[in-house]
């Protein structure tokens, strides 16, 4: 049986509780103190916005770079998927 953590957080002053697997705990506090952190960006940048309002552009900013990795990634499996068909095709001549 896995052991869930629950762990009890606030954002823009709404009470959360969160379970995450044994040993997921550190990637759980890792992601809260990320979200605060664009959290609190957005609020100083746009400090008449609402909670939805910087709820959205938070998870906004943190999708772009996901996006971006993503694209990175497609590219160099390509790469590599190539690379390993010229050998492939070196080693059979």
């Amino acid at each position: 049986m896995t052991d869930n953590v629950v762990r009890a957080l606030k954002i823009l002053g709404r009470d959360y509780s969160i379970k995450a697997g044994a040993g997921e705990e550190a990637v759980l506090e890792q992601a809260i103190a990320l979200l605060q952190a664009r959290l609190d960006e957005n609020h100083q940048r746009f400090p008449l916005a609402g909670s939805h309002e910087l709820l959205v552009l938070s998870a906004l900013n943190l999708c772009v770079p996901l996006l971006e990795q993503r694209q990175q990634l497609e590219a160099l499996e390509a790469r590599l998927t190539a690379t390993a068909e010229r050998i492939a095709r070196q080693l059979q001549n």
